[in-house]
């Protein structure tokens, strides 16, 4: 495994933080939840500006996948000055001791690269690992313990599919030593890194290592993991078993990503 030179410690400027989450079933509940003291227009559909208590946000939907989040990152970076990035949204538990709704921070990202996948150049090494910022990490630990909520510190595995299986997520965490599995949070810290913003994952359990998903996602996703109505439709036609598995997955997302948003305001307060 290689492992990427460190961002730089946060220093906070006046310079928006960038809050990246993959989907719109992740965007709209976080983005509910936020209160914000000012907001703008959607600038597209898959990025909205608003203000916390003195800080500015850019909240941006990268889409599915560490190619999708890594064109999104590296977009932005390039757009504007960046204060931080944090990637926000769910996981897969890899660890046994982990529970649905868990929350997991990330003391560093790992990249799980796969044939056809480039980002920035093909390394040698199959798993390379990024650092998060100890000064963001921290401050979320600080918040998060003041809560009382339930969370965990560690590794955090980037895969470019969905891993539905108990027995392929046991096999991730063997492999890895990640504790969460998500397809996003590696790619922005690679996009994060080459462009020194200090960067952070916080991400909630969706599924813990025990359960089997038991959903073909491909059926009904497309390229950005957004799902296609009739798609669905006539997924959910063929397999009807996997209605109650969807529709409560769909509300673990809601509430995860619900709770996020008031970390997202209290971490606002402690970096500002």
């Amino acid at each position: 495994m290689t492992t990427a030179h460190p961002s730089r410690t946060i220093t906070v400027g006046n310079a928006p933080f960038a809050v990246f989450v993959a989907t719109q079933a992740e965007m709209k509940p976080l983005a509910r939840s936020l209160q914000p003291t000012r907001r703008s227009a959607y600038r597209s559909d898959a990025i909205v500006r608003f203000g916390i208590k003195g800080r500015d946000f850019l909240l941006a939907r990268t889409g599915v996948g560490p190619d999708n989040a890594a064109t999104a990152a590296r977009r932005l970076f390039e757009e504007t000055p960046i204060a931080a990035a944090l990637s926000l949204g769910v996981a897969g538990g890899l660890s046994p001791q982990l529970r649905t709704g868990d929350l997991i921070v990330g003391n560093r990202t790992i990249l799980r690269r796969s044939s056809g996948q480039v980002l920035y150049g093909e390394k040698d090494s199959r798993l390379e690992s990024f650092p998060c910022d100890p000064g963001l990490q921290d401050a979320a630990m600080t918040v998060i313990r003041r809560w009382d909520s339930r969370h965990c510190l560690g590794p955090i595995l980037t895969v470019g599919r969905i891993a539905p299986t108990a027995e392929e997520k046991r096999r991730l965490a063997a492999e890895s030593g990640a504790i969460a599995l998500d397809m996003e949070s590696a790619a922005i810290a690679s996009a994060a890194s080459a462009c020194l913003v200090p960067f952070l994952a916080i991400r909630g359990v969706l599924d813990p290592v025990h359960e089997d998903l038991a959903v073909d996602f491909d059926q009904f996703l497309d390229e950005r993991g957004e799902p296609q109505l009739l798609a669905l439709i006539r997924y959910l036609i063929t397999h009807p078993f996997t209605l109650p598995t969807m529709v409560g997955l769909g509300l673990r997302t809601k509430t995860i990503c619900a709770r996020l948003g008031p970390l997202l305001q209290e971490l606002s307060s402690t970096l500002s």
